[in-house]
């Protein structure tokens, strides 16, 4: 029989290296964090390396956890910085460069790619506060915890329509807000970071 327990009932049995609690993290957390990186990835094998990672990384950091740590964040920020390590790592190799530089030169050979970081960040914000506040928690539930329309329609207690409704929503506005500003060729890149 599974038992539910609070973020920081969780955090206060982690602290103690309780392993019961530890695996009711695993069962819950597993599947969100393993679609968050194959969304990346594309990959099983290393979706699933990068779960396993994250998940170490929590088990080490667990005596480090405040008592007011939301989980699942904690648990996608560590995923997010497997991944950073991952393509690093790959960045190394000539296969992954070249794999590099043939997407951007097919995503527009004319354009020059180099923009300012800050002027990157600045379009992605004030794309996001174009959003309602109802689109905005749609799309990070989506995009920052992976969870699925279901999930996010649960989590809300509202209809799967209007969760598909909202996120198509929100998206169309920050895709027209980043050609609005010449950066249409970076949309799908933006979610890397946001």
């Amino acid at each position: 029989m599974r038992v539910d327990f609070d973020d920081k009932e969780l955090v206060s049995r982690l602290k103690n290296s309780d392993e019961a609690s530890f695996r009711i993290v695993f069962d819950q957390y597993h599947r969100r964090i393993y679609q968050f990186a194959y969304g990346f990835l594309k990959e099983h094998e290393q979706s699933e390396e990068v779960v396993q990672e994250a998940f170490l990384n929590f088990w080490l950091y667990r005596n480090k956890l405040s008592a007011e740590a939301a989980i699942a964040s904690l648990l996608f920020t560590m995923a997010r910085r497997v991944l950073i390590d991952h393509w690093r790592k790959c960045a190394s190799s000539n296969k992954f460069k070249d794999h590099l530089i043939n997407s951007l030169d097919q995503i527009d050979n004319s354009t020059e790619i180099l923009i300012e970081s800050r002027e990157l960040e600045r379009v992605s914000k004030a794309a996001f506060q174009l959003l309602t506040e109802q689109q905005r928690e749609i799309f990070i539930l989506s995009r920052e915890e992976g969870l699925t329309y279901n999930e996010i329609a649960e989590r809300m207690q509202i209809s799967r329509h209007t969760v598909k409704y909202h996120l198509t929503n929100a998206l169309d506005i920050i895709r027209q807000h980043f050609a609005k500003h010449g950066l249409l060729h970076l949309y799908s890149v933006v979610f890397l970071f946001l």
